[in-house]
């Protein structure tokens, strides 16, 4: 079966903090999570960002490779390239590229910078990459 595979819009241009919102609003479902951030600076902001994305919590997660950490055991993984020692469900494309093996996700999330006209096209470029692999995307457009 082939993943649900959604389309969030940004208005703001910072993926990050968009990442950080929507897993504070899907945690309480509490799926496994794969963060692909190809750029390791985007990986450690972001890490930072979900350690202080709520007053009074965190979002429990690690980044792959960090110290100390058990990988396998993190709810959300933040990793620079496909790790999958968490066993994620859903996979969060931070990056501006189709990532590569997407099977074996139940859920597939990527985004449009809607207010960057030139990544809007690149976004529209992964629409058309992720069709051609099969994948029926959705697009979630903007909250108002």
């Amino acid at each position: 079966m082939s993943p649900r595979l959604h389309f969030v819009h940004l208005d703001a241009p910072d993926r990050v903090e968009g990442i950080a919102r929507l897993l504070l609003r899907r945690n309480r479902l509490r799926p496994r999570v794969l963060i692909l951030c190809p750029e390791k600076a985007t990986a450690q902001r972001l890490d930072q960002r979900l350690w202080t994305i709520h007053p009074e919590s965190f979002l429990a997660h690690a980044l792959h490779g960090a110290p100390n950490i058990d990988p396998a055991a993190q709810p959300i993984l933040i990793a620079t390239s496909m790790a999958r020692d968490n066993q994620p469900e859903v996979l969060i494309n931070a990056g501006l590229e189709v990532p590569p093996e997407l099977d074996g996700f139940a859920h597939i999330v990527d985004f449009v910078d809607g207010w960057d006209p030139a990544l809007t096209r690149t976004a529209r470029e992964r629409w058309r990459t992720y069709r051609s692999l099969g994948l029926d995307p959705q697009y979630l457009g903007r909250k108002r």
